[in-house]
């Protein structure tokens, strides 16, 4: 299965969110395109895509708000979700590669051609769908941008929430589906698949302070100056699923070789090249 990595922004003026397309029977987009080798870091990619149409964003790393596991016919898309909360400039697609624009209030979306699961994901952000997700205290700052009727939900709490949101993280990691691989972790592991995802999960990976992405390089960095060789395969592929780039993953064996040791690092670098290669990804730059 192939893996592609997109990035999309949310851009809000008048209480209307911008959209593209690339045809007039293709499906509405969010500005955005496909992340390429050439860019150092999907940050970087995100702010390169914004200004192709003319927008310019004063610091769009700090914009980062999630990131969304899509399914389409050529394997998988890791779809990075940004929040311009501060932008300036004339949108011109013809700068870009669009071929249309519109600004649609997100009532309208739902009657509109495009990506069921990015018009949840972004209507969830605006209180418009039922899912609590972590991300939505991101999105306060346009909170005065968004139509009344959006408000924001509160806080998951209580056991059944930690339940659902150790899934949803549990789903984006493994990048299938979160119940499948839930009952596979009983049978596995009866007495702690719950408190994998119940406390690991739904507690811990699910606060809001860091995203889900960081979380992915800091553990692929702690398990590969531990050497746990096993877990960190597993948590490569989910750092990949969360959107980290190969460069990033590069420079975390890195880190892990300056604070645990050469050895430790050489190990670990020897588990991600083999999940590069089950991706199709080729090791950036010959690891530098």
């Amino acid at each position: 299965m192939s893996q592609r990595i997109r990035n999309g922004a949310i851009v809000i003026r008048d209480r209307r969110l911008l959209l593209l397309r690339h045809g007039p029977a293709e499906p509405w987009e969010l500005p955005g395109g496909e992340v390429l080798p050439e860019h150092l870091d999907v940050d970087e990619a995100m702010d390169q895509m914004l200004q192709e149409i003319g927008i310019r964003t004063p610091a769009i790393e700090e914009d980062f708000v999630e990131t969304v596991y899509l399914r389409d016919e050529s394997g998988h898309v890791v779809f990075n979700l940004y929040a311009a909360s501060e932008w300036d400039g004339e949108v011109d697609v013809e700068r870009g590669t669009g071929t249309g624009t519109g600004w649609f209030a997100l009532e309208e979306l739902d009657a509109i051609a495009m990506d069921a699961a990015v018009r949840d994901t972004v209507l969830t952000l605006f209180g418009m769908r039922e899912r609590q997700d972590d991300a939505a205290e991101i999105l306060a700052a346009l909170s005065a941008n968004a139509p009344a009727a959006a408000a924001e939900a509160p806080p998951a709490s209580g056991p059944a929430s930690r339940r659902e949101a150790g899934l949803n993280v549990l789903g984006t990691l493994r990048g299938r589906d979160a119940a499948t691989a839930f009952e596979e972790m009983r049978e596995q592991r009866p007495g702690l698949a719950e408190d994998i995802v119940d406390f690991a999960l739904g507690e811990v990976w699910s606060h809001p302070a860091l995203d889900r992405r960081t979380r992915s390089l800091m553990v692929v960095a702690m398990l590969g100056a531990q050497g746990r060789t096993g877990a960190l395969r597993s948590h490569l592929r989910g750092a990949l699923n969360h959107g980290a780039t190969p460069e990033q993953l590069v420079q975390s064996m890195r880190m892990v070789a300056v604070y645990a040791g050469f050895p430790a690092a050489i190990e670990a670098w020897d588990v991600m090249k083999d999940v590069f290669e089950e991706r199709g990804i080729p090791l950036p730059g010959g690891g530098r």
